[in-house]
Parts: C-alpha cells; sequence; structure tokens
C-alpha cells in the first residue's frame, strides 16, 4: 500500500506522460499540417487546453510535496515542457525534411500541375 505521498508521484508521473504526449502531438501538428479541412487545429487547441489543466496539475502536486512555487515552476516549464516542445519539434522537422527528400521525383518530368 503506498501512502499520501507515494500516491501524488505517482499521479505526478501519469500526468508528465500525458504532458509528454500531447506537447509530441502539437509538434507533430505544427510540422504536418492537415490539409484543408482538416480537424487537426481543432484537435490541437483542444490538446492544448488539455496540458494546461495537467500542468496546473502537477504544479500543484509539487506544490502539495513542499517544493517552493518557483522551483516547481521552473521544473515544470524550464525542465520539462519547453525541452520536450523543441526537441519534437526538431525532430519532426528533421523526419518531414527526409520525407522530402526521399519523394521521387515525378515521371518523364512532369509537374503537379500537369496532371
Amino acid at each position: 500500500m503506498l501512502n499520501p505521498a507515494q500516491n501524488q508521484i505517482v499521479y505526478l508521473m501519469f500526468l508528465n506522460g500525458l504532458l509528454f504526449l500531447g506537447l509530441n502531438f502539437i509538434a507533430c501538428a505544427i510540422v504536418f499540417p492537415g490539409g484543408p479541412g482538416s480537424k487537426k487545429l481543432g484537435y490541437v487547441l483542444i490538446t492544448a487546453v488539455a496540458l494546461v489543466l495537467c500542468i496546473t496539475q502537477e504544479l500543484d502536486i509539487l506544490v502539495a510535496l513542499e517544493f517552493p512555487v518557483a522551483a516547481a515552476r521552473a521544473v515544470l516549464l524550464i525542465g520539462f515542457a519547453a525541452p520536450v516542445f523543441l526537441i519534437s519539434l526538431v525532430y519532426y522537422r528533421i523526419k518531414r525534411s527526409r520525407l522530402e527528400r526521399a519523394k521521387p521525383p515525378p515521371p518523364n518530368g512532369e509537374t503537379h500541375a500537369d496532371r
């Protein structure tokens, strides 16, 4: 049986996992936007709101675990959220450039406008 502090740490780890997945999804949606009529932007906005709630919950848990508020904010934003988001952006940008480079040229010198 876990004590209350251990339960809070497990919940904090769960929220951190959700935050990681959400930031990764937002970075992917920025680099690979949907075409016309795509609902991806709406999903990104909903995910952003959910991530704000996750970060708020994480901050409350860290304060309940007797972290100073300034240190808890620094750990969440500078220590986790910003690096994960920026690394995800770089990863998806590299992936996109490799996919664009790997596309074969159209046959017989045609362009997409000629089709």
